[in-house]
């Protein structure tokens, strides 16, 4: 077999636009509700990277760059048709970046791709993931008195605390995220333009006998890169108290946001989470969101 060789990445960007575009077709064949691409080149990101080539044809191709602490590679950042030559680059890209954290967003459909990754002691950190907004979710509620009803602006307090459950939870065992929990004043002030522009954001809450219990937070999130599809919404943020979950809250708001999608010409919605969040990472799934990518993490000690 011909020896590997290795490229900068705007020498042949061409053909790492071609190894996308294949890349990609997979990808839809595999998930339908991801967007249609025309122009793969506008999609290999312009971030350091580098080419491998073998008997002079392009068979992987690797970019990304350093963002805060974190050396990123995103969803256009590697394609490959010889998956097992993306460890070769990843080692030439890693002594170039100043950093010892690294993330890379992986196809869920590629699993040999997953596979090399792993192998470069990656572990999964996230997931990406769309479903159809027809079909709704089976609901059984044990309070039937719950109501659901926009969100206003005298609910801060309430997404306040809701947005300080998730980060209690992301930061407590198995999650570790490490972060520090911000105070509730800097929650209130975080969400305090939630209801500026409708159009961007759309929000509901659950109330049982008067109490605010859950909400959830729809986002127009923009298209345009190799994820979001046409007339989708985002499903951004939900959560619900803790002495209520469990019992069909969480369920009847999706059911809720996706009915509100459907009746609203939205086709699709995507969310997204972490894989170490035990209760997002079971809820999500069987409310038959798909994967699109894995966000693959290493942090060298």
């Amino acid at each position: 077999m011909a020896k590997l060789e290795i490229h900068p990445l705007s020498d042949l960007r061409d053909e790492a636009a071609r190894l996308l575009g294949e890349r990609y077709a997979r990808q839809r064949a595999a998930e339908p509700l991801l967007p249609e691409i025309d122009d793969f080149a506008a999609h290999v990101p312009d971030d350091e990277g580098v080419v491998a080539t073998r008997d002079g044809t392009a068979v992987a191709y690797l970019a990304g760059a350093v963002k805060g602490e974190i050396a990123t590679v995103g969803f256009g950042g590697h394609a490959a048709s010889e998956p097992e030559a993306l460890r070769d680059l990843f080692a030439v890209l890693a002594e170039r970046w100043d950093s010892t954290r690294f993330a890379v967003a992986v196809p869920a459909a590629e699993a040999e791709v997953a596979d090399v990754w792993f192998r470069l002691a990656f572990g999964c950190q996230f997931f990406w993931a769309v479903r159809e907004t027809s079909g709704g979710v089976a609901v059984q509620l044990q309070h039937t008195e719950v109501k659901i009803r926009p969100g206003t602006r005298d609910d801060l307090d309430a997404v306040a605390e809701f947005d300080e459950i998730l980060w209690l939870l992301q930061s407590r065992s198995p999650s570790f995220s490490g972060l520090k929990i911000p105070s509730r004043a800097d929650f209130v002030e975080e969400w305090s333009d939630l209801w500026d522009d409708p159009s961007v954001f759309v929000h509901f809450v659950a109330e049982l006998d008067g109490r605010t219990v859950g909400h959830a937070v729809l986002y127009s999130r923009p298209e345009g890169d190799l994820r979001v599809p046409p007339r989708n919404i985002d499903l951004a943020h939900a959560a619900t108290v803790d002495d209520v979950r469990g019992t069909g809250i969480g369920l009847a708001l999706t059911e809720h946001v996706l009915r509100w999608a459907t009746a609203h010409g939205y086709e699709s919605m995507t969310t997204d989470w972490r894989s170490v969040n035990l209760l997002s990472s079971r809820f999500w799934p069987k409310r038959g969101f798909r994967p699109q990518y894995v966000r693959f993490y290493r942090a060298v000690p």
